[in-house]
Parts: structure tokens; C-alpha cells; sequence
């Protein structure tokens, strides 16, 4: 089973999501490119419309992932999102044979495992970042789905010595879309994300490695108008669902 001790090689950094957080920070214009000398300014650039959709919009996407150490497969699944800010959040989730769901609606914070029909309820944490953290920290695997979002604004920002460099255009799954690699100052941890070569350049891949954690790679389908009703993040038990406490609740890693 995946130690926990492996969890989260950018730990509160990427999980402060500024682009989350319940205040947005202003947008950096390129012209005042002195903090991020490091990035282009084709790379900023790109970084900014993706920041500014990612601040403004409700999010859906589909994503499948999986996570390897030494070329070995650790674990795959699949998760499809539903976010919005500041704090409201439903992810369901497949991980290997196990099948969860994550819903917060900013107020409640449910984790639901449907096939030993339990569910656990907590008091919502304050962003969607820290919720779905929670998840993960409990079920003991590492997700680069939403901190992405944080190393997004930390680009467009030139905080912790980030830096995105592009290296020209790929077809990703039908879609043209722009490599960029994206490095932290001490070069620990590196982000390849390819993203749509569109007015709104959404993910189309992210390849996460770590030197000393497990790589990842997710792939993304996005719904870029999504609906959401009143009951999209509010948890509705099934019929014969028992409430327990989330130390029961019965969440398996992947091995």
C-alpha cells in the first residue's frame, strides 16, 4: 500500500490554491514581467488567460490518471470535477476497484464510499483545495489534479522562483495544444503541461515528477459551460447508506 510518507512533495504550497482562495489576486500584466524574469512572455502570456478563466468560471472536467515509482504503476482511476469557488466541490472518483465521492457544499464535507454504502461528514474545510486534500490525506494517495491550480498562479505571480517555458505544439487526443514545463526554484519538482491552443488554453495533459515522490500523468475533458443546480454540491444518501465516523469509513489505497 502507498505509504503516506510519500504523500504531498509540495505540500502547503500547491495546496494554497490562490486561485481558489475566496480573494483572486489582481492579474499581472506582461509588461511587469520583473518578478518572473525566468518565464517568457509567450509562457506568462498563456498562464494569465488560464488564471483569469480558472478565477471567474465554474470548473467541470474529466480527468483519468495514474501514478508510477521506478516505472513500476502504483495506481490509476479516473475523477470527474465539478468546482466552485470559493469552497464548493464535487469530485466522483474511481480508484483502481474502489469508487468514492467528495462532496462539499461550504458548509458540510462528505466522503462517500457507495459500495460498503457508508458516508462520513465533517465540517467543510474553507477552499476546495483543502477538501480535497483532506480526502486524499485520509485515503493515502497523492493528487496533482488541484494543485496544478496553485502552481498556475504561482507562475502568472513569479512566487517561490516558478518559471513555465514553452517547447512548441503537440496533438493531444484530437487537440492542438502548447507544451509547457514548469519548475520550482530548487528544481525538485517539474510539471509538463500541455495546454489548448485557444483563446482559453485549458489542460489537455499534466505529466507531474517529483524527486522524491511517485510521477503522475492525468488527462483532461473539459465542459467549458457547465450547468449547476442547487443540489450539485449537497450530498443526498442512497437508501440503506449508514453515516459512521471517517476513521471507519472504509477507505482502501490502491496497491
Amino acid at each position: 500500500m502507498l505509504q503516506r510518507s510519500l504523500l504531498y512533495p509540495i505540500a502547503a504550497w500547491a495546496l494554497a490554491t490562490a486561485c481558489l482562495a475566496e480573494e483572486p489576486s489582481a492579474p499581472l500584466k506582461v509588461a511587469d514581467n520583473a518578478k518572473t524574469a525566468a518565464t517568457s512572455n509567450e509562457a506568462l502570456a498563456t498562464f494569465q488567460r488560464l488564471s483569469a478563466y480558472l478565477q471567474s468560471n465554474p470548473l467541470d472536467f474529466e480527468t483519468t490518471f495514474n501514478a508510477t515509482s521506478d516505472g513500476n504503476e502504483l495506481y490509476r482511476g479516473t475523477g470527474h470535477f465539478l468546482l466552485r469557488r470559493p469552497n464548493q466541490l464535487r469530485a466522483d472518483l474511481t480508484l483502481g476497484q474502489n469508487t468514492y465521492v467528495v462532496v462539499s457544499d461550504g458548509t458540510v464535507m462528505t466522503i462517500a464510499n457507495p459500495q460498503q454504502k457508508q458516508y462520513s461528514q465533517t465540517n467543510a474545510p474553507a477552499t476546495i483545495s483543502a477538501a480535497f486534500g483532506f480526502f486524499t490525506g485520509e485515503i493515502g494517495i497523492d493528487s496533482q489534479v488541484l494543485n496544478f491550480l496553485g502552481v498556475v498562479d504561482a507562475v502568472v505571480s513569479g512566487s517561490d522562483g516558478v518559471k513555465a517555458t514553452v517547447s512548441g505544439t503537440e496533438n493531444i487526443g484530437g487537440r492542438q495544444c502548447e507544451k509547457f514545463t514548469v519548475t520550482g526554484s530548487m528544481g525538485d519538482d517539474t510539471w509538463i503541461a500541455w495546454l489548448e491552443k485557444k483563446d482559453t488554453p485549458l489542460l489537455c495533459k499534466l505529466v507531474y515528477r517529483s524527486v522524491d515522490g511517485p510521477a503522475q500523468t492525468n488527462d483532461f475533458r473539459w465542459n467549458a459551460s457547465p450547468t449547476f443546480t442547487a443540489t450539485t454540491f449537497v450530498y443526498t444518501p442512497p437508501e440503506g447508506a449508514n453515516k459512521v465516523d471517517i476513521g471507519t469509513l472504509d477507505l482502501a489505497a490502491p496497491e
